[in-house]
């Protein structure tokens, strides 16, 4: 059988940053066939800070095809390149980011907006990990479109799915106070691990400015106040809210993922 690797490049931002989206397909046509049929779908995967949205979200791309947004990781990758010297306004955000503090929701909700308009116009799934984490970004206001607003326009409600991870305060901070990324690829550690080198590509792992035991604090108390009420209005609003108990490992925690949102049919 014909295996055929497919990447699409989309420019992020007016940096020219770029978010690699990577698809393997048995048969092209065979994911065209199946987007017909079913028609795109948007997942959003929410949690606390360790709940493993990130590692979900690339699970759905990886084995189903989803484009895996991890704003987050976009939004570091912009705070670690060169125009943060000459850019005020990323100056302003970096240090905003590393203090775990939100960054200003209008400067995140026009990022993540037009990626997922170009993502949505490829006509591809996609899953967001984390995003949309302020009421702002999730549902502007009379002047701006919230994130929910677009992916409604372009997938539709009924194909809008989210996925809330549920771990308990003390496992949040467990799981990052013994976190490690890659400095080259930035794929994370699993805390059971050990070793000094990424799994993946062996680049050198370090430690997140985001994981130091102060600003995790702030991370759960950023998630509590501005996130949780989200999810809130989003139950008033009818969406598809699927709970999963974010305790097990990663692969057990995807295949109550899998079987939620109906992927393996």
């Amino acid at each position: 059988m014909v295996k055929v690797s497919v990447c699409f490049i989309y420019l992020l931002s007016r940096n020219v940053k770029i978010l690699r989206i990577r698809s393997h397909f048995s048969i092209v046509l065979c994911y065209n066939i199946y987007m017909k049929k079913n028609g795109q779908r948007a997942v959003i995967v929410y949690g606390p800070p360790g709940a493993g949205k990130g590692t979900q979200a690339e699970l759905l791309a990886r084995l189903f095809q989803f484009v895996h947004f991890d704003t987050g990781r976009h939004l570091e990758s912009l705070y670690r390149s060169p125009a943060v010297k000459t850019d005020p306004v990323l100056r302003r955000e970096k240090k905003t980011f590393d203090s775990g503090v939100l960054n200003t929701p209008s400067f995140v909700l026009k990022i993540v907006s037009d990626a997922t308009k170009k993502i949505a116009n490829a006509g591809l799934n996609i899953a967001y990990s984390g995003s949309p984490r302020t009421h702002f970004e999730a549902f502007g206001d009379k002047k701006n479109k919230g994130l929910l607003e677009v992916l409604k326009s372009t997938f539709g409600k009924k194909n809008i799915a989210v996925i809330q991870i549920r771990i308990s305060p003390e496992e949040s901070e467990k799981r990052n106070g013994a976190r490690y990324v890659c400095s080259i690829c930035g794929l994370p550690r699993l805390a059971s691990v050990r070793g000094n080198h990424c799994a993946f590509c062996a680049g050198p792992l370090r430690r997140r400015s985001l994981d130091a035991p102060k600003v995790i604090a702030t991370r759960l108390r950023e998630y509590r106040e501005r996130t949780e009420p989200i999810l809130k209005r989003m139950r008033k609003e009818k969406y598809n809210i699927i709970p999963i108990n974010g305790a097990a490992r990663p692969y057990e925690v995807f295949q109550k993922i899998e079987k939620k949102l109906n992927l393996g049919a």
